[in-house]
């Protein structure tokens, strides 16, 4: 569908938009911590939400932003199907298995039945993981500050949600960036191997690598 250009300008979230992204974050949210409901982890369960909520939505209002800043009409659309799915399959198997396809950042083509560039659609595509990175090195760099005594928490919440950020955010954006449509990896591969690299690096060592050194 073709809008013209007035409405590449648009940078707000419409009423619906908002919505749906509430929807799919409180369902992805709740899929997510379900093991800790059913472990009733007043504690994990908080953590859990947050983190999932956090990576979730700056992950799709990155994508958002990017399409709209290179002068595409893009909008959040939620997937009934896969919020359905994934709340189920997460009380079939009791929270040890989670399908995550809540929707998605729907960008429209400049021009009535065209394409969108191979570089825009690169650079949409790795924003979103680029959201999880930036949240999960926050993460950890608040957590290392308090592992050597920089700065004090006592919170055992707090202290929780860090480490519950950290590891989702990192988790989505290496899982994300897997070459294969269509995930987001597979449109930055095709894009930029160098920027794939140098993403995908960036979320996977300190997923398995820094937490044996530290």
């Amino acid at each position: 569908m073709y809008y013209g250009p007035f409405y590449y300008k648009l940078r707000k979230l419409s009423g619906n938009e908002i919505k749906q992204l509430l929807i799919s974050a409180f369902i992805i949210a709740l899929a997510f911590s379900f093991n800790e409901i059913l472990s009733r982890n007043i504690y994990g369960v908080i953590a859990a939400a947050i983190a999932v909520i956090l990576a979730f939505t700056f992950h799709e209002l990155l994508h958002r932003y990017a399409a709209r800043k290179l002068g595409y009409y893009a909008k959040y659309q939620a997937w009934p199907t896969g919020l359905l799915l994934a709340l189920l399959l997460s009380i079939v198997t009791l929270g040890r298995v989670v399908f995550a396809a809540p929707g998605a950042v729907v960008v429209y083509p400049k021009l009535p039945f065209g394409l969108i560039d191979r570089r825009d659609y690169g650079k949409i595509a790795a924003s979103g993981p680029l959201a999880n990175i930036l949240l999960g090195y926050f993460a950890l760099f608040l957590i290392l500050l308090i592992k050597y005594g920089i700065i004090s928490v006592t919170s055992y919440l707090l202290l929780l949600v860090l480490y519950y950020v950290r590891y989702i955010n990192l988790w989505l954006a290496m899982f994300n960036l897997i070459p294969f449509p269509p995930l987001d990896g597979s449109k930055v591969f095709a894009w930029s191997k160098m920027v794939w690299l140098v993403f995908f690096a960036a979320s996977a060592i300190p997923l398995f690598i820094l937490p044996y050194l530290l």
